[in-house]
């Protein structure tokens, strides 16, 4: 009876790390819905330039409304709409296909070391009263 105990859990260990790698392997190999060989024509492309242009202002005004209000300083302003014109660059060279891009995970306000932020975000303001976490 003992040796049946003893085969029976490590068969369930073999099992526990066989079954995720497993998977993990097969989640790598999974192909995305918008695969290289998806094309859109010229006219669909100059359609989504405009439309993302406009966004691409409104984005712009907003951070300008930020700065008004005094919830940034001009700096910051400046980086954001670098940030925004570089966005919408890097769009413009994948052929405004839609995907992930290569952002960061959580916005890159995630809890990883070399944070320039602290693991905050810059733009929410934080109420003094209440104790800020640390990421560590």
């Amino acid at each position: 009876m003992k040796k049946w105990w003893i085969m029976a859990i490590a068969i369930m260990l073999v099992g526990a790390i066989a079954v995720p790698i497993a998977w993990a392997q097969n989640e790598n190999t999974q192909t995305p819905s918008n695969a290289a060989g998806t094309q859109l024509t010229e006219s669909q492309k100059k359609e989504l330039a405009q439309l993302y242009s406009k966004i691409t202002e409104l984005k712009k005004q907003i951070v300008d409304k930020y700065l008004e209000f005094g919830v940034i300083d001009q700096e910051r302003a400046e980086f954001m709409k670098q940030r925004i014109d570089q966005m919408e660059k890097f769009r413009t060279e994948q052929g405004y296909l839609p995907g992930f891009g290569r952002g960061k995970f959580n916005g890159g306000f995630g809890r990883r070391r070399g944070m320039g932020f602290g693991g905050h975000c810059p733009f929410i303001q934080q109420n003094p009263s209440q104790p800020t976490q640390t990421s560590q």
